[in-house]
């Protein structure tokens, strides 16, 4: 590829990438959303979290897999109770992590 073409390749990669995340802020920045958007916008991360941690959790080998042996399902549960509990980002990823590692350690 030469380096125009590649630089132009570079240029639309970028303006596809940063353009949807850009425009919305520019326009909407001054702007005063609708209450019921506002509340629909509040439920995005949770949606976008539970679309993206459900199918390891709940099919970790390509069946649904609710058994004893299936440790992230059932650290789930305190780990999320440890997130709402505390809402400490850091905490609650360390406590994941590390009774996961430790469960798997001490199962063999």
């Amino acid at each position: 590829m030469s380096g125009p073409v590649l630089a132009l390749t570079i240029a639309g990669m970028a303006a596809v990438t940063f353009g949807p995340r850009l425009l919305p802020t520019l326009f909407l920045a001054a702007a005063s959303l609708p209450g019921p958007v506002v509340v629909w916008l509040r439920q995005v991360p949770p949606a976008v979290i539970a679309a993206l941690l459900a199918p390891p959790l709940f099919v970790p080998d390509g069946r649904l897999d609710l058994g004893p042996g299936n440790f992230g399902l059932w650290l789930a549960v305190p780990t999320l109770l440890l997130a709402w509990r505390t809402r400490n980002f850091y905490l609650t990823i360390a406590f994941g992590i590390g009774s996961l590692a430790l469960l798997r350690f001490l199962a063999g």
